[in-house]
């Protein structure tokens, strides 16, 4: 499932192609199936444009999971950029999520944007995530020429966690 959520933020990237390196930022895809695994909402959110339904190609990419009967289960991909290196986003979660998997990587830049380093510092759950440094290099930055070195550093943060909600 989260080799798919590279394929969704890839396609969610193509709408805004160049992303912020100086401030923080976040991206999510939250998709809601029914008890019997049909996709009964898809949702892209990011920091900086609001929300908007996903586009089909998105909400395609993205498999159901048959919950519970009765139920709807949400599955949501985040990912949290944190600038300079110093403050690392904590994964909190709101009460009622799961964590189904977590995955931080420490990213530097180049003076034209583009990731110079990246390496896993820390990764939770039982989940492999195929969103990597490989991945991540793809994207386009801004760049921050004159900025000073601890200034191009930056943590980027992917979760997946899942919600169940009972329907009465």
């Amino acid at each position: 499932m989260l080799a798919l959520f590279a394929a969704a933020l890839a396609s969610s990237v193509t709408a805004s192609p160049i992303l912020e390196s100086a401030q923080p930022w976040w991206e999510r895809i939250t998709v809601t199936v029914d008890d019997k695994g049909e996709q009964r909402r898809c949702l892209y959110e990011t920091s900086s444009s609001g929300a908007a339904t996903c586009d089909e190609a998105m909400a395609a990419s993205i498999p159901g999971t048959a919950g519970k009967s009765g139920s709807f289960s949400k599955v949501t991909y985040e990912r949290r950029f944190s600038p300079g290196g110093a403050q690392l986003d904590s994964g909190r979660l709101r009460p009622g999520d799961t964590l189904l998997g977590r995955q931080v990587m420490f990213l530097t830049f180049d003076a034209q944007g583009a990731i110079d380093s990246c390496k896993v510092v820390a990764a939770t759950g039982e989940l492999e995530f195929s969103y990597d440094c490989d991945a991540a290099r793809k994207e386009q930055f801004r760049a921050q020429a004159n900025a000073d070195p601890a200034a191009r550093q930056a943590f980027l943060t992917v979760l997946a966690y899942g919600h169940i909600e009972r329907i009465v």
